[in-house]
């Protein structure tokens, strides 16, 4: 089947980059310039960075930790502006293979699950399920998890985490495995959220969300269902599984 969505990096100006998917006859272009660590979309206890450890998990559980701290991490465009315009612009740009090697490591679009609940109805302890799924320009992807949970009052020791992080993967099979992540768990009071960078693409696929609170995660989409959570995951995976995806950078 012939791709109709594509994406480019390119350096239009020094220090500034500017991402565009080709969606068919549209294209979202987002500009960014700043490249931080990339983080979890979770806000409780501590922040947690997008990390890869070499043994591919760790974990913090009473009181003990196994870290050898050799993590790599993933760092994340900051966009700061964005625009939907004719697929046209696409086209215009001119691949150097030189330049793109340049920005080839930064993930074109980052997308984020998350999954949070109480473990029952009265006792009000917190556990959040987080999945991001970033995908890079040369049409490969990755799943990182991060799982949190809340001590109970009889164990007051910080909150137990585990990180994991998947190898390369297709950006279809990046797809399946976070669905795999946010399975139904027995909590109560739980919902869904789902982040999208470039927020362009999100709002595209599912609609303008709410704001968020967040430098990485600006804007999420909240679901009450499972399903309903599934298929929006379904309709990005539509978007983008077709990707013939390149960087560009150009002076």
């Amino acid at each position: 089947m012939e791709s109709t969505q594509q994406i480019k990096n390119f350096e239009k100006e020094f220090g500034r980059i500017k991402t565009i998917i080709k969606i068919g006859k549209i294209a979202i272009k987002a500009e960014w310039s700043n490249i931080p660590i990339g983080e979890f979309p979770i806000t409780e206890w501590r922040t947690f960075p997008l990390e890869v450890p070499s043994a591919r998990f760790k974990y913090h559980i009473l009181g003990r930790s196994l870290d050898d701290g050799t993590s790599e991490v993933i760092h994340l465009p900051m966009y700061i502006g964005e625009d939907i315009c004719d697929a046209k612009i696409f086209e215009d740009i001119l691949e150097d293979p030189i330049k793109t090697k340049e920005v080839a490591m930064i993930p074109a679009v980052t997308i984020s699950t998350k999954f949070c609940g109480n473990y029952s109805s009265t006792d009000g302890h917190l556990t959040q399920s987080v999945a991001v799924l970033p995908i890079w320009a040369d049409g490969t992807s990755m799943v990182l998890e991060l799982d949190w949970f809340e001590q109970t009052e009889e164990n007051n020791n910080a909150p137990e985490w585990y990180i994991k992080a998947s190898g390369k993967l297709s950006v279809k099979e990046g797809f399946g495995k976070i669905k795999e992540c946010f399975k139904p768990y027995p909590l109560v009071n739980f919902c869904h959220y789902l982040y999208i960078n470039p927020i362009s693409l999100g709002t595209h696929v599912l609609g303008e969300g709410q704001e968020h609170p967040n430098k990485f995660w600006s804007r999420e989409w909240k679901f009450n269902q499972h399903e309903m959570m599934s298929d929006a995951l379904d309709r990005l995976s539509e978007t983008l599984n077709r990707a013939d995806i390149s960087v560009i950078k150009d002076n």
